[in-house]
């Protein structure tokens, strides 16, 4: 198992675990679910597993037309600076002074405006080259995109830039991860129609056309109708649901692996008696003579501090309660129920294989993405 090269040094028993193989198993079973390409999303230093790490990985296994997204400029220079050929398609918007950079390290930019296509038009011309581009049409997500009434004109603009070429064209669901999902279905003939308006032959093979992409990855998982000519999943990748529901999310954990899992060990054991308040606050006390083990790992690390008194770890597969507020560096477990053993130095799993990083949100009151993408750069990555 190797340490990332900028990880910290490992002065601290707290680290993420990152299986790539995992990751690679993940990656072939979303491929093969639509029978489709795949783009693999790596935006937030790919969900907190390693950007590079994960880039490099898949690089290999990528198929011709298939692509790595990213969030921004940034975070495509940062993959292409570290050897990464793969075509790289940044999801959030650019600002126009950003076209330059994009096209001289060769990234796939976003389009919603035309403000922001002649940029990218006239950043390629001054660098004798043509930009690649992909047009996102907004069928009701309501954040990126052209308007259906405003994409056919936009289309039609597009089409006369002379070193603009528009490889892509795609749309993003907005409820496709809830239970109860009819919008799916409507934002899915909202962008067919649009494609039809703009004149796109959505009949003619790709790449004789422009790749359409629809699908992250609940829609990836549950509606085979969206999959167009690639699925563009991000969360599922790293074997995480992205679904409240908890048929739809035993499904996916039955096929998909988790990537992290983050664990720490136990520095230090301390007996309370009964009656005795632990951490800021005393908004916890002992009910009888306990056991609490120190886990060197807090909210400066990314374990929120609304974990604080209704989170579990795991340890020896028992699941064990944190009581008191979480820390910035600590936290406190209650190890009664395995105390005659417990020994310091032992790992613990705070989320990851055995204990659904899903869980440990839910009892957080809020999603897996948060978590993962809050894993702190002080947190060495240990790869697999």
């Amino acid at each position: 198992m190797n340490r990332t090269i900028d990880s910290p040094s490992f002065s601290r028993p707290l680290w993420a675990e990152v299986d790539l193989g995992a990751l690679q198993h993940n990656v072939r079973q979303l491929r093969s679910r639509n029978q489709t390409l795949i783009l693999p999303v790596l935006k937030a230093n790919g969900y907190g597993h390693g950007a590079l790490a994960c880039a490099t990985t898949l690089q290999d296994q990528m198929h011709p037309g298939e692509m790595f997204c990213v969030a921004s400029v940034d975070e495509g220079i940062y993959l292409r600076q570290n050897g990464i050929t793969q075509p790289l398609l940044l999801l959030s918007a650019l600002l126009p002074e950003e076209a330059a950079a994009c096209i001289e390290h060769d990234l796939t930019a976003t389009i919603s405006s035309l403000d922001l296509a002649t940029a990218l038009n006239d950043a390629a011309a001054k660098q004798h080259r043509t930009a690649a581009a992909h047009f996102k049409i907004d069928s009701g997500m309501g954040r990126l995109g052209a308007r259906p009434h405003q994409a056919i004109t936009l289309w039609r603009q597009l089409q006369i830039l002379p070193h603009l070429e528009i490889t892509g064209i795609y749309t993003h669901f907005a409820c496709a991860d809830e239970d109860e999902d009819e919008m799916t279905v409507e934002q899915q003939e909202i962008f067919k129609s649009t494609l039809a308006h703009c004149g796109i032959e959505t009949r003619a093979p790709f790449p004789e056309r422009p790749l359409l992409h629809a699908a992250n990855s609940a829609a990836t998982w549950r509606h085979p109708f969206a999959a167009w000519d690639a699925v563009r999943p991000g969360i599922a990748i790293y074997g995480v649901s992205p679904f409240a529901s908890k048929v739809l999310s035993q499904a996916l954990r039955a096929e998909l692996h988790p990537v992290m899992t983050l664990k720490a060990q136990i520095t230090l054991l301390r007996d309370l008696p009964a009656g005795a308040p632990a951490s800021y606050g005393a908004t916890w006390k002992s009910t009888r003579a306990t056991r609490l083990a120190v886990i060197p790992c807090g909210y400066a690390d990314g374990y929120h501090r609304c974990l604080s008194n209704c989170a579990k770890v795991l340890l020896r597969d028992i699941l064990c309660p944190v009581v008191g507020r979480v820390t910035m560096d600590q936290i406190l477990v209650d190890v009664t129920a395995l105390a005659s053993n417990v020994h310091v130095g032992e790992e613990i799993i705070l989320w990851g294989k055995g204990l659904p990083v899903e869980d440990v949100a839910a009892w957080a009151g809020t999603i897996g993405y948060e978590l993962l993408t809050g894993v702190a750069p002080r947190v060495p990555r240990l790869y697999k």
